[in-house]
């Protein structure tokens, strides 16, 4: 699945490392996705689903016929402290030996998904919340908690994912499924992949991963790193993580998590320069430049009180 041959881009050329498909919780198609990819001249792009990478191969195929280097790469949902935290493992290589224990741990974790999304349903049905569309929902795809949920607001029952989450709850299932961040890195490792910690400064419920956190973590499990440029982010906590990374000799990446066309956002064209370390552990070289590589952008001044 991973090609041995190194490419070379240029430092401006757009890379996003953090996108989603219909194999997980997106939208995107292999087909769509490389289409949109190829009109707005991406270069180096990485689709992370959770927890599978059952999209990676046709992206790797219509990537290469495009002209578009696709680095195979997953998005495990792990846990660190009593919370969720989304571990990215760019660079694996399923069809090495070496990754034999990580496609093991993934494959154990999508038991468990399928597992979980079984008891929702019988939960559901028990207690009179029906799913007729869930079949249509799921589109022959394996049933995960995430397709229930979908089904659950296509069928009235709450408004939102927050909301359906909650009803479940109150069944008695937290519908939380994830594995140890500490064995995921460990395994990764081992496959000679690389880990990122995605979107530490994005509040799911659990608050941010800021320096005090961070320090604790990367102390007890050897992290390569984070993203450091996300959808969400202002200039100041790019800033922070970045410094956060030179400080401590760590890697930043850099993703739009998009899942769908307009949703949350496009894909991002970041320039290849930001995440260019990174960028040369998983086979991708950029050439040489000038200066910083990223300059916080210059914010507009306030408008005075007369307008």
């Amino acid at each position: 699945m991973q090609s041995a041959t190194r490419i070379r881009v240029e430092p401006d050329d757009a890379v996003d490392l953090h996108m989603h498909t219909r194999a997980s919780d997106g939208r995107w198609t292999p087909e769509t996705l490389i289409a949109y990819l190829t009109e707005h001249h991406f270069r180096v792009v990485a689709v992370a689903d959770h927890d599978t990478m059952d999209s990676v191969p046709e992206m790797m195929e219509r990537g290469e016929a495009a002209g578009i280097h696709v680095v195979p790469a997953v998005e495990m949902t792990t846990r660190w402290e009593e919370r969720h935290v989304h571990c990215l493992v760019y660079g694996i290589d399923l069809m090495s030996p070496s990754a034999a224990e990580f496609q093991a741990l993934m494959e154990r974790q999508q038991d468990n998904l399928r597992g979980t999304a079984e008891r929702m349903v019988t939960l559901l049905e028990r207690h009179g919340r029906h799913l007729p569309s869930l079949q249509k929902v799921a589109a022959g795809r394996p049933l995960w908690p995430h397709l229930v949920f979908r089904a659950m607001i296509k069928d009235g029952h709450g408004s939102s994912l927050f909301s359906a989450h909650n009803i479940i709850r109150g069944l008695g299932e937290p519908a939380m499924v994830d594995v140890p961040l500490a064995e995921t890195v460990e395994m990764a490792h081992k496959a000679g992949a690389v880990t990122v910690i995605a979107h530490p400064g994005r509040d799911d419920g659990w608050g941010f991963l800021y320096e005090d956190r961070l320090d604790k973590m990367f102390a007890e499990i050897p992290v390569d790193g984070f993203e450091a440029h996300y959808r969400s982010y202002t200039t100041a906590d790019t800033q922070r993580y970045r410094d956060y990374a030179e400080q401590h000799a760590l890697l930043v990446s850099a993703g739009s998590d998009s899942h769908w066309p307009n949703f949350p956002v496009n894909p991002n064209p970041h320039p290849a320069r930001w995440i260019a370390p990174l960028l040369e552990r998983v086979g991708v070289d950029v050439g040489e430049f000038e200066g910083p590589a990223w300059v916080p952008p210059v914010e507009p001044p306030a408008e005075s009180a007369a307008g």
